[in-house]
């Protein structure tokens, strides 16, 4: 359901200071902020499901619904007994419920 990959750096911040960025022409700080957007919702090409560095750390990170599918579908091709096993477990159960539903509402937020 998951990945080991390495995350590429956010954008650095472009700005002297907050005055800077109040005074900045909006596409500016609209360019920035899409900089900053698609580098949360960064994937590792060719790998199928949620790249682990989105858990393992504050982010932000933007979780999507390509995502979260992918892991669902990865997750119910496993064998019938391992996720029996899984499933003992309300912990994980609340967790895959809660996937489902994140992907219904266009994915999650890490942070």
């Amino acid at each position: 359901m998951t990945y080991q990959a390495t995350p590429r750096p956010f954008p650095d911040w472009p700005f002297d200071g907050i005055d800077d960025w109040r005074n900045a022409e909006q596409s500016r700080r609209d360019a920035y902020q899409q900089a900053e957007r698609t580098a949360a919702a960064q994937t590792s090409p060719g790998m199928v499901g949620i790249p682990e560095f989105k858990f393992t750390s504050n982010g932000p990170w933007l979780v999507g619904t390509t995502e979260i599918e992918q892991a669902l579908i990865f997750y119910e091709a496993s064998p019938a007994s391992l996720r029996a096993e899984c499933e003992a477990d309300e912990l994980w159960v609340a967790w895959l419920a809660w996937l489902r539903e994140a992907r219904a509402h266009g994915g999650f937020t890490v942070s």
